[in-house]
């Protein structure tokens, strides 16, 4: 789903990766990106120092913002007999990039429309990479030559960025008002009359986001329809929430002492997150479970296995996952998380007679060294077919589209 433009946050983007002359204090102890004369095309041919924010990026480690600024300009200005090499200074309050970040990591460089530069830098293969090159629609990247992009009205912004955008504590914008768009910001409207203050059940919401998307196609196009189902759903739960949070701050958190209620505003914030990630969650499963129902596949959700464990889908039931004479190699099971880093390692745990488990995920941003570790522990992870061009080549062959895990059971059940 498009949610408007990068053109209304950024004017142009630039890319490369960083090299040991900028990150390792062994080989430099200089704080300039270098190599970066294509810059000027974003930030211009004069010296110049912008207002930056710096974005340390990790899988393990909390995200690190340093607000800052940048210096632009040319080393070699005052040599008339040498040609420009134009670098970008960072200041030591930023110096924590060359203890973070190791040569071959993702460095992009965003100017924005008011004229201030974000700076965000992640591993290279890390899930932040790939997540940062689907905000600003970055190919691969090589070592090389910095890139640059520049953005307009047709460049958007996508679903696929919109945890990035939170990441970087940027604004995520309404859809537009046209197409899907149009029909989420209809539901915010309706559901924010009805329910002001909660939204009714998962399987509410579901079966109202399917009703108002009709043109679709479960059969035929499996994974085209659960992502349309689920962005509309994500980008309507937020929009919603985001009326829940102004309207819980006009109220304010006052206590009848005038004093106010730090702990009320703890709670609210607390539930409101944890609402968020629990519908996610459970939409996942409600979608992907009424398109299998259109392949008329049979199958058991939260059906009980060893140690009372309850996996998400379990084919064709629990009856035949207990009945030793049933074949184990007709089992399958779909666990159902939207974001891979949610406890995946768990459904390794959830049914011992399948030795080949599968994972349903949203994640667009699987890295690297985790696609490994699931290939090593017998977990498939199932992307939709739309998410997949995100990855690199390489990691592409890891992961399955929800249609082909849908067309493995169908022969199994046939």
């Amino acid at each position: 789903m498009r949610l408007g433009s990068l053109s209304k946050l950024f004017t142009g983007v630039a890319f490369k990766r960083l090299t040991p002359h900028e990150v390792d204090p062994e080989v430099s102890n200089g704080h300039e990106f270098q190599g970066v004369a294509k810059l000027r095309d974003l930030l211009g041919n004069d010296t110049a120092e912008f207002k930056a924010t710096y974005f340390l990026l990790s899988d393990e480690e909390p995200t690190v913002i340093i607000s800052a600024w940048a210096k632009w300009y040319d080393s070699r200005e005052n040599d008339p007999t040498r040609s420009a090499e134009w670098r970008l200074y960072y200041p030591a309050a930023a110096g924590e990039i060359q203890s973070r970040m190791r040569p071959g990591a993702l460095m992009v460089v965003a100017m924005s429309v008011a004229n201030s530069l974000m700076v965000a830098l992640a591993p290279a293969g890390s899930t932040r990479e790939l997540q940062l090159r689907a905000l600003f629609g970055i190919g691969e990247v090589t070592d090389g030559p910095i890139g640059v992009q520049r953005y307009d009205d047709a460049s958007a912004i996508t679903s696929l960025g919109v945890e990035m955008l939170e990441e970087l504590v940027l604004p995520v914008p309404a859809p537009d008002s046209a197409g899907d768009g149009e029909r989420v910001l209809a539901m915010v409207e309706e559901l924010s009359k009805q329910y002001p203050d909660a939204l009714p059940t998962g399987k509410v919401i579901a079966e109202l986001v399917q009703a108002r998307f009709p043109d679709v196609d479960p059969t035929g196009d499996p994974d085209g329809t659960l992502i349309r189902w689920i962005e509309a759903e994500a980008s309507l739960f937020r929009l919603w929430e985001d009326g829940l949070i102004e309207r819980r701050l006009v109220r304010g958190f006052a206590l009848k002492d005038s004093r106010q209620d730090v702990q009320g505003f703890r709670d609210f914030a607390m539930k409101t997150r944890q609402s968020r990630v629990s519908r996610a969650g459970g939409a996942l499963q409600l979608h992907a479970a009424t398109i299998m129902r259109s392949h008329k596949l049979i199958f058991e959700e939260q059906a009980i296995t060893e140690k009372s464990e309850r996996p998400d889908f379990l084919f064709p039931a629990g009856a035949a996952y207990h009945d030793e004479r049933f074949p184990k190699h007709n089992l399958r099971l779909l666990a159902a998380k939207f974001t891979a880093k949610e406890r995946w390692r768990q459904v390794l745990k959830e049914a011992a007679r399948i030795e080949h488990k599968h994972l349903l995920t949203m994640d667009a941003a699987i890295s690297q060294p985790q696609l490994v570790a699931m290939r090593e522990a017998k977990l498939q992870p199932v992307v939709p077919k739309g998410y997949h061009q995100v990855y690199v080549k390489d990691s592409q062959r890891h992961l399955s589209t929800f249609g082909e895990f849908i067309a493995e059971v169908r022969k199994i059940q046939s």
